[in-house]
């Protein structure tokens, strides 16, 4: 153990100086935390950021066939009926935005095709810049994944129903599972990107509605996300993961249920794909779905056992515990696909909004990335109240920091607190968020936070 310490200190101390000596171009568009190490014969990770230099014209619906249909698609219903429930529209939308998603993607997404970038011959898709910074979290060189939420074991199977474990509340003494994602932006998504960082890996600030933001912002029409979740759970540990689809990654060792800062190759298994597309029809501006991996779909490849967990366009502000629990109403800016006792069924966020399978339960994917917001001079690093990722009471109580939590905000908007005035919104992005935070942490810092053990 005094050896490993040892090794990984010296790592790190290495790491840290190396980042000092760079500049932000050198920072911004480097692959990974790390180089392969030599002799290594696997997949190699590239960055994909030659970004559009112009406005990609607007998505024909023949292509962006979820933007197709009725104009009050989203339009909130606060009669007793107003809850939608699972249908054929709200399945047809998101399996159009899983089949743009997979288009020319290998079948079984074998660990060795890895993730392609080119679909007809052209780039479809784009990666953020600055995620290789961090050298807890930051991209891995192999497939470009990034370190996410941790998990428990009771987070896949649910603490109530079919599924319940006697340990679910002991979280603690729960095996744990790292979350590793890859996160990819289609060409309209992209410009935002190009418009909003310069080749010298520094932001790009300018007037948006008589406010200070990062340039590129908002994101236009025809913008999908894609964002892939792997976890070190294995099909052994979670029976409905059979087949999953598993891919290397130079992730953390783990060590009686910690995880250690040296990395090294291993694998992990798709749990779960998220999407997000702008569609001007929703409140928000954007809708947001989730899949989960079910092996009992029996598809015949892995694309074909996603289930749809559902979709999301608002954060039901009248829904506790954004009003008190006397005023709440049920959630109907959430559509969650209930049809049969599943895998998914278990794994809603707050008050019937979504989450997905390794999400925490006590938020909502809306919820989470609409909270992402930022000192626009680097001043303020970490996420502004209400936290975005989890605070004391979070979806518990009716309280201010969950009324501002659960707000309905579409860009420009700030917090709905007015505690921060100044701050700028990333339009749900978080990974906009990350790099933002990880560019000025290199300008006020020279280094980014070092790796603690035991994470």
């Amino acid at each position: 153990m005094i050896k490993l310490t040892a090794v990984v200190s010296t790592w790190v101390l290495s790491f840290a100086l190396n980042l000092q000596a760079a500049t932000p171009a050198e920072l911004a568009w480097r692959n990974a935390v790390s180089a392969p190490p030599a002799g290594w014969q696997g997949p190699v990770f590239q960055l994909s950021h030659d970004y559009p230099t112009t406005m990609p014209e607007p998505c024909d619906k023949s292509v962006c066939k979820w933007l197709d249909g009725p104009a009050d698609l989203f339009n909130t219903d606060f009669t007793a009926q107003g809850v939608p429930e699972w249908e054929q529209q709200w399945q047809d939308y998101i399996m159009h935005i899983l089949n743009y998603v997979r288009e020319q993607q290998d079948p079984y997404l074998r660990n060795e095709q890895g993730w392609k970038v080119q679909v007809d011959g052209s780039t479809r898709w784009f990666h953020v810049p600055w995620m290789a910074y961090d050298p807890t979290t930051g991209r891995e060189f192999i497939h470009g994944l990034t370190n996410e939420r941790t998990a428990v074991l009771s987070d896949f199977f649910g603490k109530r129903g079919l599924h319940g474990l006697p340990t679910a509340d002991q979280s603690m003494a729960e095996p744990r599972f790292e979350t590793w994602a890859f996160g990819v932006y289609n060409p309209h998504g992209a410009y935002a990107l190009g418009q909003a960082w310069a080749k010298d890996g520094k932001p790009v600030m300018t007037d948006y509605a008589g406010k200070l933001t990062q340039a590129g912002l908002p994101f236009p029409e025809g913008t999908v996300v894609a964002k892939l979740l792997f976890s070190t759970v294995t099909p052994e540990d979670v029976a409905y993961l059979a087949g999953s689809p598993a891919w290397m990654a130079n992730r953390h060792i783990e060590q009686n249920n910690q995880f250690l800062c040296q990395r090294k190759p291993q694998a992990v298994h798709l749990v779960q794909l998220d999407v997000a597309v702008v569609d001007s029809r929703s409140p928000t501006n954007w809708v947001y779905g989730t899949f989960a991996y079910n092996a009992g779909m029996n598809g015949e490849t892995p694309w074909d056992n996603l289930s749809p967990v559902g979709l999301q366009w608002g954060m039901d502000p009248w829904t506790f515990p954004a009003v008190p629990k006397a005023e709440s109403i049920p959630a109907r800016q959430s559509v969650l696909n209930q049809s049969d006792i599943n895998v998914q069924a278990e794994h809603f966020g707050c008050h019937q909004r979504l989450a997905g399978p390794v999400d925490n339960k006590l938020s909502s994917c809306l919820s989470c990335h609409g909270n992402a917001f930022a000192s626009p001079d680097g001043r303020q690093l970490e996420p502004f109240s209400p936290n975005i990722f989890g605070f004391e009471g979070q979806c518990e109580q009716y309280s201010a920091e969950n009324v501002a939590y659960f707000q309905n905000l579409k860009y420009p908007m700030g917090p709905v607190s007015g505690s921060f005035p100044n701050t700028i919104s990333f339009d749900t992005s978080l990974q906009m968020w990350v790099a933002f935070g990880q560019y000025w942490q290199h300008a006020r810092d020279g280094a980014p936070q070092s790796c603690q053990g035991g994470h």
